[in-house]
């Protein structure tokens, strides 16, 4: 739905010629012509032929425009905006008059028409409280100069009426659902699965949980109202892990999540728990809320310990034994299904096993295994199963695992384990193992499937010559080699030098200017050429490197800066992406950032950090500060890809951020999808008013431009229409040049070029 057009104009002046006048402007087209004529000559634009359509009232004093007003309100057909009189004897002067209208319609735009006034105005801007709601037109007034107000203004109110439609709708979306699912909480309330609801917003406020929370001993009431509800409800040991769970629901794709945790009861006690995680996205991807479902598993997490302590365990070396195995796997597959964490199994055969038994006999051959059984375990973690499933045959379950190469890089280490000397009774002995590994995917067909194909890629390491690794399938064996190799080239090739940065210049729409730089760092690999974003990155953020990655960027970026500086140019601002990884580091981030910034002889607010929506999110809820404490120091903050995660702007006013950066797939479709263009107006105008600028991404065309330019002009933006990322001394040149000129031609060279930006972000 779309807001109706409202060209419903006011007057309100004691003098009936005026408002003969003012039909006359607004109901001729011969003001329209000379300002599309004017408009042709200065910006080599074709005359419009339609024109605007007034429908216009008239009052002529203060106590019948209020009389209009209320009347209009109740059929429905509000004015836009009215031309106001300052002086009206014997009634109600201007400012009065003005001040009784917005008490009865606050959205009314006003223009007061004036020759002189009995107030300054200083003292009617005080007194009105006014923002951007009100303008001024001296008598005797130009046609022209009507006529753009009129246009100008009551176009605003359809653009405001538009933002608050969509902020409206959703909020009425989110309390019919709460409505229905507080109808169906007489059929919950009894059951033992609790419900809840989230709203789909950084701070994740609990909107909804289900009356049968108080056989926990929780007061419904209590927990709606309370911000640590989570706090409240999750063992402390066990909040991190759940965090990493809300975190999975937070990427766009992610179908849902499941994880076991503790649950802390009114009276102190400690309950086991399933919690299922589903997010509610809207059709742009935009998450609305996460429905929540918590299952006491108390009791099935009681008869597991006693079947392990039913002798589950091989007798030898203290490992689970087959049977354990095999139910584990099926409760693991089971849960992923649910959306736990994928897992991986790890099927061992030692090598040379035979000619030790052969060699040294029998008791030294269970020595041996013994001591595998041992080196296995110190290569696990605690949430992984260690299993022997008879003879010299190992499995591991791994649990919780990212992606195929965790797999990969513990069979390696167990390789690594395994392939040193044993000491047994006096002898050295020197075995090997073969592995074989099946990943769990979505389309895994089955645990026992799973096995099998372990079994198979097993067998596969010792046709290939014993001693090594293998997937289940050829091209995964050739992906996780890929990413394994490539981690460790990560850490030498900063002190190979082998990374550069790259600056894209943010431009001020109205003036051309160049407000700022953003540094984007690229790998120029040796043997591989420049490699692509989803390369990289990822495996950074997942071996920890990227902590180091974004020291090197910090101070690269504040070096240039610094050299910039010294040759006299100006730019205000060097922008520079922030890692989750660094974000939880904080106080480290923190310190690394001072000691950068006076190394360089740089100031706080030469710097702006850049954090995306997700990024934020997951600070929100391990409930991390160093997003406060940056700015406290003086550093600016800008939320990246603002609009892309989120439906709900609301959160924004929790946080202290400098800049709005909008969604480059917003920016993509705001020429050819209306809904598109009205939500980047909706966040100019929210950013407007909550005192935060905003950054357009990836902008490419001159409609794009100019669609932004038309939004607010004071939009700084930043892609391709302006220029690609180059390098330092590039850019250099432009900070000479000072601004970028892009008003009427058109930059199609690069127009059509995908953006690659390689940053350290999550």
């Amino acid at each position: 739905m779309t807001t109706p057009i409202n060209r419903r104009v006011l007057f309100v002046d004691d003098t009936p010629t005026i408002h003969e006048d003012f039909r006359k402007i607004l109901a001729n087209d011969a003001a329209v012509s000379d300002l599309e004529a004017d408009e042709a000559v200065l910006f080599g634009t074709a005359a419009r032929t339609d024109s605007l359509q007034f429908e216009m009232a008239s009052a002529f004093q203060g106590v019948e425009a209020l009389d209009k007003v209320k009347a209009s309100l109740l059929a429905n057909t509000p004015y836009a905006m009215a031309f106001v009189d300052m002086r009206m004897p014997p009634g109600w002067d201007g400012v009065e008059t003005v001040e009784r209208l917005w008490q009865e319609d606050p959205r009314l735009q006003v223009v007061f028409c004036t020759a002189y006034s009995d107030y300054s105005w200083k003292e009617v801007l005080a007194r009105l409280d006014v923002r951007d709601r009100l303008l001024i037109l001296k008598k005797p007034f130009d046609g022209i100069e009507v006529y753009q107000l009129a246009s100008a203004l009551t176009t605003k109110w359809e653009m405001t009426e538009q933002a608050a439609f969509r902020m409206n709708s959703l909020e009425q979306a989110v309390e019919e659902r709460t409505r229905e699912l507080s109808n169906a909480n007489i059929i919950v309330q009894n059951s033992p699965v609790i419900l809840y609801r989230l709203r789909g917003e950084p701070t994740f406020p609990l909107i909804y949980i289900s009356h049968n929370i108080t056989k926990l001993g929780h007061d419904p009431k209590i927990l709606l109202a309370s911000p640590k509800w989570a706090e409240t409800l999750i063992y402390p040991e066990d909040q991190a892990k759940v965090g990493e769970a809300m975190a999975r629901v937070l990427v766009k794709d992610a179908q849902g999540a499941s994880i076991e945790f503790r649950l802390c009861t009114g009276d102190g006690a400690l309950r086991w728990v399933e919690n299922r995680y589903v997010p509610v996205r809207d059709q742009e991807g935009r998450l609305i809320e996460v429905e929540g479902i918590i299952i006491d598993i108390t009791e099935r997490k009681a008869a597991d310990e006693k079947i392990t302590l039913l002798a589950r365990t091989d007798g030898l070396t203290g490992l689970a034994n087959r049977a354990t195995f095999t139910e584990r796997l099926a409760q693991s597959f089971a849960a992923a299904q649910r959306g736990a964490r994928p897992f991986a199994i790890l099927y061992l055969d030692l090598d040379k096993f035979k000619p030790v038994n052969d060699s040294f006999g029998h008791p030294v051959g269970d020595l041996l295994l013994q001591q595998v059984a041992q080196r296995l375990k110190s290569c696990t973690r605690v949430t992984d199963l260690v299993a022997r499933l008879g003879g010299d045959e190992f499995a591991v379950l791994q649990g919780e695992i990212s992606d195929p190469a965790s797999a990969g890089a513990l069979a390696a280490k167990i390789q690594t384990a395994l392939g040193a000397p044993f000491l047994l009774d006096g002898n050295e002995v020197h075995i090997s193992a073969s592995i074989g590994v099946s990943s769990y995917v979505a389309s895994s067909p089955g645990p026992d499937t799973m096995l099998v194909q372990a079994d198979l890629a097993l067998y596969r390491s010792k046709d290939e010559g014993r001693n090594q690794y293998h997937f289940h399938s050829h091209e995964l064996d050739q992906e996780v080699l890929d990413r394994v190799r490539l981690a460790g080239e990560v850490v030498q090739a900063i002190d190979r030098r082998e990374f550069e940065l790259q600056y894209q210049p943010q431009v001020e729409l109205a003036s051309q200017n160049i407000v700022g730089m953003e540094a984007l760092v690229r790998w120029n690999h040796p043997t591989r050429g420049r490699l692509a974003p989803g390369l990289f990155i990822p495996i950074a953020e997942k071996t920890g490197t990227i902590v180091a990655l974004g020291h090197w960027v910090l101070d690269q970026a504040c070096r240039q800066m610094s050299l910039w500086r010294g040759e006299g140019l100006k730019l205000p601002v060097i922008a520079v992406n922030l890692s989750l990884s660094q974000l939880k580091r904080s106080q480290e981030l923190i310190r690394d950032v001072t000691e950068t910034l006076a190394r360089w002889g740089l100031v706080p607010s030469d710097l702006e950090f850049d954090v995306t929506e997700a990024t934020l999110a997951q600070l929100t809820w391990a409930q991390n500060d160093v997003l406060p404490q940056l700015r406290q120091l003086g550093v600016k903050i800008a939320i990246d890809d603002f609009g892309s995660e989120y439906s709900s702007f609301d959160y924004v006013r929790a946080y202290r951020v400098n800049h709005l950066k909008i969604a480059q797939s917003f920016i993509n479709r705001s020429t050819t999808d209306p809904e598109c263009a009205a939500t980047i107006r909706a966040i100019v105008n929210f950013a407007h008013d909550v005192g935060i600028g905003v950054i357009a991404q990836g902008v490419e065309t001159k409609q794009q431009q100019d669609l932004l330019t038309s939004a607010d002009a004071t939009t700084q933006a930043q892609g391709f229409r302006f220029s690609k990322a180059v390098g330092a001394d590039r850019a250099g040149d432009m900070l000479r040049e000072g601004r970028i000129d892009r008003r009427g031609e058109s930059f199609t060279d690069e127009s059509t070029q995908v953006q690659v930006i390689l940053a350290p972000a999550a």
